[in-house]
């Protein structure tokens, strides 16, 4: 498929262009298969967005499985201890999002509907409380704007520009969502032709992530304090000898005073919820 490029005003307004062919592409192409795409509710759309962030489509998907069989819903979930998502979670990294899924788990029985609301869960920020109301409860809450969207935006409507504000993206957002033809096709159906959009783009090797203002380049995980923070919590979780480093003490620090761990004389264990 022609990677689509930005094109001068024609009688079409550009975003009526960029509408059909984001369209066209997603039901031609679209990752209709994706199993939280299948039988969509706000728990199982809010584990995927939670596991999905900052980490590939194809790592989630067998974690995701494993975890709706373990915990099918929200209230399944509430039952759980922070050693069991702690140890279902081992290699998706960020732990702080399995505990930010079980805090919630313990609050709440059934998720809110609105993006205010989902905003005050533990773990949840723009983009999560907008994923959440486009794709659980379809609607148009808040836009929606993520690393694949921001590569589909940037690639057609601002090539040729440089430190491209969220700002401005999320008023293409917002005026696009002004369409018939997109509020005809719904929030849950429209954002994800434009993830899916983005993510082909990415695959065909455009990425414009260096465009946005707002781009931060990731430090590298070897021997960083992230690693020794994820062995650290392997090492209590799996009950096995913590890992020697001069940055452990400052470690231990952090994941006592965050409530993963507890201190009883000189041994650290999880802590309860």
């Amino acid at each position: 498929m022609k990677v689509l490029r930005k094109r001068k005003k024609v009688e079409n307004s550009e975003d009526t262009l960029f509408i059909t062919i984001v369209i066209d592409h997603y039901h031609r192409y679209g990752r209709h298969d994706l199993v939280w795409r299948k039988k969509i509710s706000p728990y199982t759309i809010l584990v995927s967005e939670i596991m999905l962030q900052q980490t590939q489509v194809s790592r989630v998907l067998p974690k995701f499985i494993l975890w709706m069989k373990c915990y099918p819903t929200l209230k399944a979930l509430g039952t759980g201890t922070l050693h069991g998502v702690l140890v279902l979670w081992q290699g998706l990294g960020y732990q702080r999002r399995a505990k930010a899924l079980l805090s919630i788990a313990k609050e709440y029985s059934i998720l809110p509907r609105s993006y205010v609301d989902l905003l005050g869960l533990s773990g949840i920020g723009t983009y999560t409380a907008s994923a959440i109301c486009a794709f659980a409860y379809n609607q148009f809450a808040h836009p929606v704007l993520e690393t694949n969207i921001r590569t589909a935006l940037i690639e057609y409507f601002h090539l040729n520009e440089t430190a491209v504000h969220d700002g401005v993206l999320y008023d293409d957002l917002s005026r696009i969502e002004g369409s018939k033809k997109v509020q005809s096709l719904g929030a849950r159906q429209w954002y994800y032709a434009l993830m899916d959009y983005g993510a082909y783009l990415k695959a065909s090797k455009i990425s414009h992530n260096r465009k946005s203002a707002h781009h931060m380049i990731q430090s590298t995980f070897k021997g960083s304090l992230r690693e020794l923070r994820a062995k650290t919590l392997f090492a209590i979780t799996h009950n096995k000898n913590l890992p020697i480093d001069e940055r452990l003490e400052t470690v231990l620090f952090q994941l006592e005073k965050e409530g993963y761990v507890t201190k009883n004389k000189s041994r650290y264990t999880l802590k309860n919820f």
